[in-house]
């Protein structure tokens, strides 16, 4: 028997059973999030479609950014001091690499890098490492030839200095970033460097595999732009000349050390700067620490009896005294707080102008006395001792200059004739030009101007004028003086037949600092001129450290300020004086012996007739003028009173 059919309702629930209202709001739920995931699906694929494809790109590309090219250095006359050449780097995209060992073994001996480091940077989870920047252009050759998978090559910009070590302490370098470390790379770096390019290289959909090396490179991105070109004052030829005269001059004296420098005493602008030892700039890391330094701006040193020359002109500036007055320097012997200052040689008395042209470091003192301590510190900071030049370059000393309150009776002696201050090459470089162009202090620089990667001028230096220190007629009575040292006094070895010279010959001992005192047989030789001395164009310092085989200035540093000059004038085309060229020339004769009188006609072929007795007190012809053949030369003598 069949069972009786029932009509029963199978529940699904009470949902079903609920009122029409709430079945509305749920549809209108679902409807709400399909329009959502509507939205969310035109954004993926539409709105933010360029996001989505940099994002893909990104997982299946590498990308690095390549040294950036910076602009060049240049001489005065665009000569070029410092360029960019291009030269192959290196890089791999380690997911391309097959044989990680065997390519790893034959890079290391290749690249001259342990195997160590090849294999680590071709085991790196990224998509592209350099395995070497800027290779030799044989080595890379080799490289490229060999096909290595996965292995590609970039041309990159090195800095290279075309004239190996001229200048290299003033050029300074750069690391192999391209960041400048040293010198004009590092004062101007943040206008030499440039904008760097970018390389792009292919991988696959998993960013594992580069399919053929001749594809490796996509693009290379963004153009690498130049840097700012930096052109400078310096004379590349003058340069030359002071380097290979300073280095023979050194190495003829034995020399440790030594520094030259040439200012346009008009301008400021530095014509040549040069330290020994040299330095190579294109390879500086075999070079001594202490060979980096550029010596002209950074040494400090007591200057000895090149101060004498400001002594001098603080004096006659102040009217304290003139070339003329006298002081008894005590036949080479004084005694000053408990010590004695000795003269080379036994002096009685001696004017100004005197004491300057035989280096009387009594008479110094007595001149320092003259003026006072306050005056005499009052000009040397006037001149610029003590302080920082500002020269545009890093690294400068400021020198030592102490305050006069701590200057005693023996302090001011010493500090008169350079000992007891400390002095930069630069300094007296910078105070001595103020002498030579009649009385301004000129602010020095490197950088003559400064153009864009267009060529255009972005920044032209013109000459600064930081203080009048002396009048014009103390600034020639100072030079005349100077004329006469090299003329007949210490710095003889640095006159130059048919051109005047003005000079000052400077020997000094050098500080103990570990026993305090001074060392008896170490000493700083130097001099001080310019020249032509009637129209100066040059203002140069030589010195010379620890020199063994002569020791005093006008024997060590003024032929080498000889050999400099007369070739840097020929250089620079200036004709010798008319006046002098090839004629004796009347010297200033004030405060001379008889006796000295006789001898100088003597060695100079010139006759004399000798009014008096005791000191010259006038002269015919006057200082300056010239002896003409024939001539008879009045001098008047006085005894002192």
């Amino acid at each position: 028997m069949r069972p009786k059919k029932t009509s029963k309702r199978i529940s699904l629930g009470k949902d079903l059973e609920r009122p029409k209202w709430k079945v509305s709001i749920l549809g209108g739920f679902v409807l709400i999030l399909f329009a959502m995931v509507a939205v969310k699906a035109l954004d993926l694929q539409v709105l933010d479609r360029d996001r989505a494809f940099q994002l893909a790109r990104k997982q299946h590309h590498g990308s690095s950014t390549l040294l950036p090219k910076r602009g060049k250095i240049l001489d005065r006359n665009n000569k070029d001091l410092a360029v960019n050449v291009e030269v192959k780097s290196v890089f791999a995209n380690p997911y391309a690499v097959k044989e990680q060992a065997e390519l790893s073994k034959t890079l290391s001996s290749k690249l001259d890098m342990a195997e160590k480091t090849t294999m680590s940077r071709l085991s790196s989870k990224a998509s592209f490492v350099w395995l070497k920047r800027l290779v030799d252009p044989e080595v890379s050759t080799e490289l490229e030839s060999m096909k290595l998978e996965g292995v590609g090559f970039v041309e990159e910009p090195k800095r290279v200095y075309p004239n190996g070590h001229l200048m290299g302490q003033v050029l300074g370098f750069t690391n192999i970033d391209s960041t400048g470390i040293e010198g004009i790379e590092y004062r101007y770096d943040d206008l030499l460097i440039g904008r760097p390019g970018k390389i792009t290289l292919k991988k696959d959909a998993y960013g594992r595999k580069i399919v053929s090396n001749p594809d490796i490179v996509e693009d290379f991105g963004d153009e690498n732009i130049s840097g700012h070109e930096i052109v400078l004052t310096i004379d590349a030829q003058i340069q030359h000349i002071v380097e290979r005269e300073l280095k023979e001059g050194i190495e003829q004296m034995n020399g440790e050390k030594g520094m030259a420098i040439v200012l346009n005493p008009e301008t400021g602008e530095v014509l040549a700067m040069a330290s020994y030892p040299f330095l190579d700039p294109n390879d500086y890391r075999n070079f001594p620490l202490e060979n980096r330094r550029n010596l002209p701006i950074w040494y400090t040193y007591e200057p000895g009896s090149t101060m004498k020359v400001f002594l001098a002109a603080s004096a006659l500036q102040e009217g304290k005294a003139t070339p003329e007055t006298q002081f008894f320097c005590e036949n080479g012997r004084r005694k000053i707080g408990g010590r004695t200052i000795k003269d080379v040689k036994s002096y009685g008395t001696l004017t100004l102008a005197d004491v300057v042209r035989v280096s009387s470091n009594i008479g110094a003192s007595k001149i320092g006395e003259l003026l006072g301590k306050e005056t005499y510190y009052s000009y040397l900071k006037k001149f610029g001792f003590g302080d920082k030049t500002g020269i545009d370059l890093p690294g400068e000393s400021g020198g030592l200059l102490y305050s006069p309150k701590h200057w005693g009776k023996i302090e001011l002696a010493t500090i008169s004739f350079g000992q007891g201050v400390s002095v930069t090459a630069l300094q007296l470089a910078s105070a001595l030009s103020a002498i030579a162009n009649g009385g301004y202090l000129m602010k020095p620089h490197l950088v003559k101007k400064i153009m864009g990667p267009d060529g255009t001028v972005i920044r032209e230096n013109e000459p600064e004028v930081m203080s009048r220190v002396l009048s014009y007629d103390t600034a020639a009575s100072v030079t005349r003086i100077m004329e006469r040292v090299v003329e007949e006094g210490t710095g003889k070895r640095a006159a130059i037949p048919g051109y005047k010279v003005a000079g000052k010959t400077g020997t000094a001992q050098i500080p103990d600092p570990v026993n305090g005192g001074y060392y008896s047989d170490r000493y700083i030789a130097s001099f001080i001129g310019f020249v032509p001395s009637d129209d100066p164009k040059l203002t140069m310092v030589v010195v010379v450290e620890a020199p063994k085989k002569l020791t005093h200035g006008g024997s060590v540093a003024a032929p080498i300020f000889r050999q400099i000059a007369e070739k840097v004038l020929f250089h620079l085309g200036i004709s010798p004086s008319t006046n002098v060229a090839g004629a004796k020339i009347m010297p200033d004769l004030s405060g001379k012996s008889v006796r000295d009188i006789l001898k100088w006609s003597e060695e100079q072929g010139v006759k004399v007739r000798v009014n008096g007795s005791g000191f010259v007190t006038g002269q015919t012809p006057p200082p300056g003028d010239t002896i003409k053949d024939g001539t008879v030369c009045s001098v008047d003598f006085k005894q002192n009173i």
